[in-house]
């Protein structure tokens, strides 16, 4: 059943694509494709996690400064950083516009982390990557159960409150005309967080009541 729904997300988020001439867009996602091959930790193909936000990108496409680069990004974001992918490649094949932005998704660049402080800085200044990182963490909230240690969910869910949310909040500031999609993610991302807090309470509770 998990093959089946991302098989037919795949062809209906390409096929909207073709629709809409993004034809940038779908060589960035079939160019990623040819990295992202492996699996999740949740069992899921590797390449769901962006076909899944490209999906849900598609919904507040008409409020996009630029939609077919927020795709495009979104397929890209994460060949950078896990798949030692060049700016100057990204650049070439796909513009100055999306090989920034793709930049701004990395939290290591040239083999170095990035302090938290810039990272968030440089996402918040930027009405492309602004966006797909909200879109990379509502999906990464939605399958780390299952996949993330408690530990580890623990930790997603402080940094989406103290570091994305924020970020998020200054993004709606700097592009007003977004401002419709940085609320929808805010509102999911605070929810899920929410969701997820009561559920790992809940958890630790239970253990205890055990013990």
């Amino acid at each position: 059943m998990i093959e089946q729904d991302y098989t037919k997300q795949k062809i209906a988020i390409r096929a909207w694509m073709e629709g809409k001439g993004y034809h940038v867009a779908i060589k960035a996602m079939n160019f990623a494709e040819q990295y992202h091959t492996g699996t999740r930790k949740d069992g899921k193909p590797e390449f769901s996690h962006q076909v899944s936000q490209a999906c849900y990108a598609r919904t507040m496409e008409r409020y996009m400064i630029h939609p077919e680069a927020v795709l495009a990004v979104i397929f890209l974001h994460d060949v950078m950083e896990d798949y030692d992918v060049s700016y100057e490649t990204l650049l070439s094949m796909f513009g100055k516009l999306i090989a920034d932005a793709v930049v701004k998704m990395s939290k290591v660049r040239n083999g170095v982390k990035v302090p938290a402080e810039t990272y968030f800085g440089d996402l918040s200044t930027c009405n492309i990557a602004s966006l797909a990182k909200g879109f990379d963490r509502v999906h990464n909230l939605l399958t780390m159960v299952g996949g993330f240690k408690p530990e580890k969910q623990k930790d997603y869910l402080e940094e989406t409150m103290n570091d994305i949310v924020p970020m998020l909040k200054k993004s709606r500031r700097t592009h007003p005309s977004q401002e419709p999609i940085y609320e929808n993610i805010k509102f999911v991302m605070t929810n899920q967080t929410i969701l997820y807090n009561s559920m790992l309470n809940i958890k630790n509770n239970s253990t205890t009541e055990v013990v």
